[in-house]
């Protein structure tokens, strides 16, 4: 038994324990769940139209969001199913998966990709036209289809992937560090910088590296690696936290200790995508071979943990202030603000994923002993609230604070397998380790 901050004690969690939990997730309910509901034979491409219990298919529309990260999703589970890491579900083995991803990214090379390196943002279900009301592009949903293409072509040994993803990514690289990438559903309110296209850009890159350097084609992403490394530690306050919208006026500080008109875009935080951002982070220096941030990364985990844990009722927030507690500072009107102000205390399943992922892998790679407690706690409260059992089909993916399911809409109508898939499969791997 362990003290913990914050108060109270956590009993150990084995890794080989959590791999196993993990993997009866995997086997047993979510990877079941999406086998069954989500994959589209009619009209190729796939079903992520879902209520958060998974009980009722809202829509047949089809984001490019998430049918890029289902790609990734079925052709990573290939290789764990191919190794041994994973069993067949439901008679579903690693040849399947791969054919089933190869022909998720078909049907998004057919009908979604567009010949400036862009994607649409939204389909009718046969992809014959784009879906009414939505945005035309969003450069996240463009980065998942690349990395949804990098995925197949690393596990397949298709590197005709590996062309389309090329040019997905260069455009985004170039829209983001121009600040003109689109990124609905959400814009970033005007005056600020933005986290979260570096964080998903990095992502890309790192799938992309490691797909070339699989298929043994001569890459040129180390570069572009290392940048995009940098633009994301760029972010970090210089203590151990991660600026989520910046001013670029550097003289406007959010936050109520702030100057005259700070505001609560500068002053919030995002404790999942900086979490999230650590692990990627991590992956990528070990690409590049190069430790220059290593220890600032791990530093932030733990600190970021606790800047984002409720004390009273357990699990991290959506968002907090950079000091601690509900977002503070002067709101505007924008659509992005008010999210902020109306749903900071809802607990999210891919943040609490994503926690877990980071803090394990930080304290059995890494040897973090402050991080190992951080994971005790997190996994258990994931594994103890979001499994839906009674409550819904596969995980319940939005929780109000107190851990009760909440029936809303957050970012997209959709619930997709991509973190929860991604985190299990991530910590059964790291067993290996």
């Amino acid at each position: 038994m362990t003290g913990f901050p914050g108060g109270g004690a956590v009993r150990e969690v084995p890794l080989d324990m959590a791999a196993a939990q993990a993997r009866e997730h995997l086997e047993q309910v979510v990877l079941p769940f999406w086998l069954a509901n989500g994959i589209d034979h009619a009209h190729g491409g796939f079903h992520t139209c879902f209520d958060n219990r998974g009980r009722i298919r809202v829509s047949d529309d089809k984001f490019t969001w998430s049918q890029g990260r289902f790609v990734w999703t079925l052709a990573h589970a290939s290789s764990l199913v191919r190794t041994g890491l994973l069993q067949p579900v439901d008679g579903v083995g690693a040849d399947e998966l791969a054919a089933c991803a190869v022909r998720g990214a078909q049907f998004l090379a057919d009908h979604a990709l567009r010949s400036d390196g862009t994607c649409a943002f939204a389909l009718v279900r046969d992809g014959s036209a784009e879906a009414a009301g939505q945005p035309a592009r969003s450069v996240y949903a463009d980065l998942f289809v690349a990395m949804g293409f990098a995925e197949v072509a690393r596990q397949s040994g298709q590197t005709r992937w590996l062309g389309p993803a090329r040019r997905i990514i260069d455009r985004a690289h170039d829209d983001i560090h121009q600040r003109v990438a689109p990124t609905p559903p959400y814009a970033i309110p005007s005056g600020h910088n933005a986290f979260g296209p570096h964080l998903i850009l990095l992502n890309a890159l790192v799938v992309m590296t490691r797909a070339e350097r699989d298929v043994a084609v001569v890459t040129s992403r180390e570069e572009a690696l290392a940048a995009e490394l940098d633009a994301v530690m760029s972010f970090h306050d210089g203590a151990h936290g991660f600026r989520e919208m910046p001013p670029l006026d550097a003289s406007q500080h959010g936050g109520d200790s702030g100057p005259p008109g700070s505001n609560l875009i500068a002053s919030h935080r995002v404790p999942g995508h900086a979490l999230e951002a650590m692990w990627i982070a991590l992956e990528a220096m070990e690409l590049l071979g190069d430790a220059t941030h290593r220890e600032r990364a791990l530093a932030s985990i733990a600190p970021l943990c606790e800047l984002g844990w409720d004390g009273e009722h357990g699990g991290l927030f959506r968002y907090v202030d950079e000091a601690g507690g509900a977002p503070r500072g002067m709101a505007g009107e924008s659509e992005y603000e008010q999210l902020v102000r109306r749903t900071w205390d809802m607990k999210l399943w891919w943040v609490h994923t994503e926690a877990a992922a980071v803090t394990a892998t930080a304290a059995h790679r890494y040897g973090r002993a402050e991080c190992a407690e951080w994971f005790e706690r997190i996994w258990r409260y994931t594994l103890g609230t979001f499994p839906g059992r009674s409550a819904g089909e596969e995980w319940v993916q939005i929780r109000n604070r107190d851990g009760s399911p909440r029936d809303e809409v957050v970012a997209l109508p959709v619930k997709d397998p991509f973190h929860i898939t991604r985190n299990l499969m991530q910590i059964v791997e790291l067993n290996l380790t």
